[in-house]
């Protein structure tokens, strides 16, 4: 059954139509061909006739009618009329052209000019030329016939042999919806199917780094606001009916601070727009994090030391790499002993160092852990490359691939 709305039956449909209409062309054109054949055949005839008396007169000074059973000879107006009334008043007047007055063929020429004569053929004698011309009609019919029928078979063809790759590729996208490392058909071509392949094969590798961003925010979302928004909850419950004291206010306020920051980097790591990477000075982003922890904690002190060269240069996002320089300096200000840290450069890596001693005066909340998850999934999705050593009193970042 031919489903009209398919790409397959609407190309049989055209190259049939096509086929068929040239076919009939070609059969209109033979057949015009084919009498225009025999009126030429049969005017050679009339008029080697008609050259042959003209010759005969010019020698012998009259005619010499030979009894032609195919050609009748007149040579006054009167017995032609008499021979076809009605049809000669206006044609016979034509010289050297045949007219048409059925059954008769008439062609009428001047031996001298005063000497007109018309060569009168009667079409009902030629009987056998009559039954030639109908068995090459019936021949280029039978041909005609043929070349249609090949002609539907090689729409047909044609038809399937075009159509094919479309259904290949429609198999192949969605069979790619099944599987990421499924390849699309047409990927090689150098044709419109392969621009449309490779068109999809784009979009798909789009849509999965989307599909790939909500995922890691719903994982990031679950695993990492859930320990700072827990402690809050369960300082609360835990002074529900007494004032909450001031290292419990400090708790709070960090775990707030904390919250606050992933959420930040989490909407940063999921928008795509924050994945458009360039070249940026890395000294005015570390000292704008230092600076911040300043303006927050100005009554604590906080000893920076930064060892990097002033045209340092990193290939990223500088949003997210403010976002990483930002909570690698909180940790190392969180966890830092007298709030010390070391920012250096060396051998195209970025390190961050501080000590891991207990400051009763800093805020008390734990969340080095924390801080480690959010820096690498920055890092990584900067496609850098991060290392992590601790011992019980060292901690120490570094950072590469991200150095130019």
């Amino acid at each position: 059954m031919i489903k009209l709305n398919s790409l397959n039956s609407r190309l049989l449909i055209a190259f049939s139509g096509l086929s068929i209409i040239v076919c009939l062309f070609f059969i209109q054109l033979s057949v015009l061909l084919v009498e225009q054949t025999k009126e030429n055949a049969l005017y050679q005839l009339m008029i080697a006739e008609a050259h042959r008396l003209e010759k005969s007169y010019a020698t012998t000074q009259k005619l010499n009618i030979v009894e032609n059973p195919t050609i009748q000879i007149y040579r006054d107006e009167v017995a032609l009329n008499a021979l076809v009334p009605d049809k000669l008043t206006s044609l016979v007047t034509y010289n050297g052209a045949l007219v048409h007055a059925e059954p008769y063929v008439i062609l009428k020429h001047q031996v001298t000019p005063l000497m007109p004569i018309w060569l009168v053929v009667n079409k009902e004698s030629l009987s056998k030329v009559t039954a030639v011309e109908d068995y090459m009609t019936l021949f280029l019919y039978s041909i005609a016939s043929g070349v249609i029928f090949l002609a539907l078979l090689s729409s047909w063809y044609l038809a399937k042999l075009l159509s094919s790759p479309i259904k290949n590729l429609t198999k192949d996208v969605l069979e790619k919806n099944q599987s990421t490392t499924h390849l699309i058909y047409g990927r090689i071509r150098n044709d419109e199917i392969g621009t449309l392949s490779r068109a999809f094969e784009h979009v798909f590798g789009e849509l999965r780094k989307a599909l790939k961003r909500e995922q890691n925010f719903t994982r990031d979302v679950s695993h990492e606001l859930r320990t700072p928004i827990t402690l809050i909850k369960n300082t609360l419950s835990l002074n529900e009916n007494k004032p909450i004291e001031k290292a419990q206010s400090n708790i709070l306020q960090q775990a707030s601070n904390e919250l606050e920051q992933t959420v930040e980097v989490l909407l940063a790591l999921a928008r795509q727009e924050n994945l458009a990477f360039e070249h940026c000075a890395f000294l005015p982003i570390i000292e704008k994090s230092i600076l911040s922890i300043y303006n927050s904690y100005p009554q604590l002190a906080f000893d920076a030391k930064i060892k990097v060269d002033a045209k340092l240069e990193v290939f990223g996002n500088p949003y997210l790499i403010s976002l990483l320089c930002q909570n690698l300096v909180n940790n190392g200000f969180y966890h830092g002993a007298g709030g010390k840290m070391i920012i250096s450069s060396k051998n195209n890596s970025i390190i961050f160092e501080n000590t891991i001693i207990k400051d009763k005066e800093r805020p008390n909340y734990h969340g080095l852990g924390h801080g480690q998850y959010l820096v690498t999934r920055i890092v990584e999705e900067m496609n850098g490359t991060i290392e992590i050593e601790q011992s019980p009193t060292v901690y120490r970042v570094i950072i590469s691939k991200i150095v130019q």
